[in-house]
């Protein structure tokens, strides 16, 4: 069965529907959901309110919409770093290189899932995916744990969600929008400071939690 291309309407449809998102993200990156309007994403892509409206709809509309974005690309990073085989230790490495590079390459989408909407609906589907991926990084450690890789007096479920935290942490020091970002090479310094310690905590049997 041949496979119907879409329509030069549709792809232009798609689009200012791809358009209407980013500028969206971008708003709430810099300003949160109050700062989030379809009057504003408008005036931004110098389009009428109503194409917002026929294209994605309204304020939750747009933060849903925002929010899903944001979670496809991270999942499309880090399915990826679990997907490669490798000892748990090296997938560890892997999963927070991958993290790295979601931060570096979408900088607003990354900011959306480490300071999520504060629209408890939108949120959910956010908070679904942080709890799925750190459940992966929970299992990980356990490999590492039974095959010696790992100490083994942590936590695992604690330990993912600290890694997951302090990581958060030291990747927005990179991609936030004021006086405290890090130019790249100090942020790449910070970072790499900052995996030293955590994968020195992981496999240094003499560190006290």
């Amino acid at each position: 069965m041949t496979e119907t291309k879409p329509t030069r309407t549709q792809r232009r449809t798609e689009e200012m529907r791809r358009t209407i998102i980013e500028i969206a993200s971008q708003i709430l990156a810099e300003g949160g959901t109050s700062a989030l309007s379809a009057e504003e994403v408008a005036r931004r892509a110098d389009i009428a309110p109503q194409t917002v409206y026929n294209r994605v709809g309204g304020k939750g509309a747009l933060l849903a919409a925002a929010s899903e974005s944001a979670m496809l690309e991270n999942r499309r990073h880090m399915d990826a770093a679990y997907a490669t085989p490798g000892s748990p230790l090296e997938r560890i490495r892997r999963v927070g290189a991958a993290y790295y590079r979601f931060a570096r390459e979408q900088p607003i989408q990354f900011l959306l899932l480490a300071a999520p909407p504060d629209d408890l609906e939108t949120a959910k589907p956010l908070v679904a995916l942080v709890a799925e991926q750190n459940a992966k990084l929970e299992q990980a450690l356990r490999e590492g744990i039974a095959c010696g890789e790992v100490r083994p007096d942590i936590d695992p479920a604690a330990m993912a969600i600290a890694l997951w935290g302090m990581f958060n942490g030291v990747l927005t020091l990179g991609v936030r929008n004021d006086a405290f970002k890090l130019k790249d090479a100090a942020w790449e310094k910070v970072l790499a400071s900052a995996t030293l310690v955590l994968l020195t905590g992981l496999t240094d049997r003499q560190a006290q939690p």
